[in-house]
């Protein structure tokens, strides 16, 4: 090659035609030649000579040096690689970029058919390569096998997925715009109420919900119902506890499914040993991320009260009230608008009312009769009515039976015999529910067995008052009142006193 450089030189001198001049100008040859060796010619024709008179040298030097150049980018080709990553992750080490390259729409198409799921690799993007010293023996060269397996199980492989969206804000992310489509819909299900009496008008979300495709790490995607927990847990909204009595950081903790730590963080000027009842500690909660509001129709049934009339009876005593005709409550049919926010109620506006059934007025009686006297008069009635007289006064079975037995129906109204103070309502292992009335004259009435006690101790009672239901208390073998009179404490048999 040298060799064919040099006589290209000498070609170009030729044909010049320098010495041509020379000889049609002899007079000033020697002026002209002088002239020449001073200018670019002359230097050209000194190389010219030189060239022709060390034409082998310079041969054999240039093809030494080219012959060492090609040896030298060929040993440092041989001894240069391709280290080639994923994402940032370093795989392996290749002599060929290509080596990569061929493989990678195979290791897709293998990937997106075992996985079931699109899986994106790009080749611009998402691989990369780094020129590295081959030398040494710790540089292993991926073969075409190496690289294959190598991005086959690589852990964070990129997927087509699609996110959902908040407002913006990415919140979720599945495999497929089917599945995030479904997640949605399952979401409003869980807030819309339908049914017989239900009909829904509108259900929305607050915030603008968007699905859009991306590509994303195959360990970031969600099933479909860890993206609905998300959506419906996924905020944290904050809000201040009031201590009770007996609160610890523990309870706290546990009630609002958190750790001491976080407590402890977020309000890092309290006490963990020992709270303070009645301050505030702020606490987090687990918060939906979207808002669904719903519109509503429901039909529903409501109680209409119905009114209560007085009228004046000079048939029962003053303060005293009985029930003339009891009250009943109507019923309407109402059909209201129902505003919901994630299935709490914010409005409910009446739109049609029916009365389905109307309500009966409730009539009192009120006495007007005047009181009688709360003391003893020493005349005594019978405290039931419509009895049946079963056992008197005096020994029975080996002891002293110390009253009368009067047999009546468990319910049966028991009346104060005579005027007094109630100085004992309650239960005695042998008299039953039991009342005791002194009559602030020495003598005292006993009413045993009863069902029911509608007086207390100290009450103040008239001769007639309702003071107990008759019933099968204590120690009784049947429904009946145990009726006995003590005078100075001494039992009398109480037929002497009763008329």
């Amino acid at each position: 090659m040298a060799e064919k450089n040099s006589e290209i030189i000498i070609n170009v001198a030729e044909q010049l035609n320098l010495g041509g001049e020379a000889k049609k100008h002899p007079q000033g040859e020697q002026k002209g030649r002088e002239q020449q060796e001073q200018g670019p010619l002359g230097k050209f024709q000194r190389f010219k000579n030189f060239a022709e008179e060390y034409r082998l040298m310079l041969v054999a030097v240039f093809s030494v040096f080219l012959v060492a150049v090609v040896g030298i980018i060929g040993i440092f080709n041989h001894y240069m690689a391709y280290e080639y990553a994923y994402n940032g992750k370093v795989l392996g080490v290749v002599k060929d970029k290509e080596d990569v390259l061929k493989i990678t729409d195979m290791v897709q198409s293998a990937l997106t058919e075992e996985r079931d799921i699109e899986v994106v690799i790009d080749k611009k993007d998402d691989i990369t390569f780094k020129r590295v010293s081959a030398m040494g023996n710790n540089v292993h060269i991926d073969t075409s096998e190496d690289v294959l397996k190598r991005m086959t199980y690589v852990g964070d492989i990129n997927v087509k997925a699609y996110s959902i969206t908040v407002d913006g804000k990415h919140v979720a992310v599945v495999d497929s715009e089917e599945s995030a489509k479904k997640v949605l819909s399952s979401l409003k299900k869980d807030y819309v109420d339908e049914g017989d009496n239900v009909v829904v008008e509108d259900a929305k979300f607050a915030e603008n919900i968007e699905i859009k495709e991306v590509n994303t790490d195959l360990g970031k995607l969600q099933q479909e119902d860890d993206a609905k927990q998300t959506l419906k847990t996924g905020a944290v909204v904050e809000k201040s506890h009031v201590v009770m009595a007996g609160d610890t950081l523990a309870d706290l903790a546990s009630a609002y499914d958190t750790t001491e730590e976080e407590l402890l963080k977020l309000n890092p000027e309290i006490n963990p040993a020992k709270l303070d009842v009645g301050s505030e500690v702020k606490v987090q909660e687990k918060a939906p991320v979207v808002t669904i509001e719903t519109s509503e129709l429901i039909t529903y049934k409501e109680d209409i009260d119905y009114e209560v009339v007085e009228e004046e009876s000079d048939q029962i005593y003053e303060g005293e009230r009985e029930v003339k005709k009891k009250g009943k409550k109507g019923v309407k049919v109402i059909t209201a608008r129902v505003e919901k926010s994630n299935g709490k109620e914010s409005t409910k506006v009446p739109i049609v009312e029916k009365v389905e059934k109307e309500p009966v007025t409730e009539i009192i009686k009120v006495g007007t009769k005047e009181r009688p006297p709360t003391v003893g008069t020493g005349k005594y009635i019978y405290p039931v009515e419509n009895y049946r007289f079963t056992s008197g006064f005096g020994a029975r079975w080996g002891r002293l039976h110390a009253g009368i037995d009067l047999a009546c129906p468990v319910g049966t109204d028991v009346m104060a015999a005579d005027g007094g103070t109630v100085t004992f309502a309650g239960y005695h292992a042998t008299y039953g529910n039991l009342v005791v009335i002194d009559h602030q004259n020495g003598m005292e009435t006993y009413y045993a067995h009863n069902s029911e006690l509608l007086v207390k101790e100290g009450d103040k009672v008239y001769q007639g008052f309702h003071i107990a239901e008759s019933g099968n208390t204590g120690r009784s073998t049947g429904p009946h009142c145990h009726f006995e009179i003590k005078v100075d404490g001494e039992s009398q048999d109480p037929l002497k006193f009763l008329p």
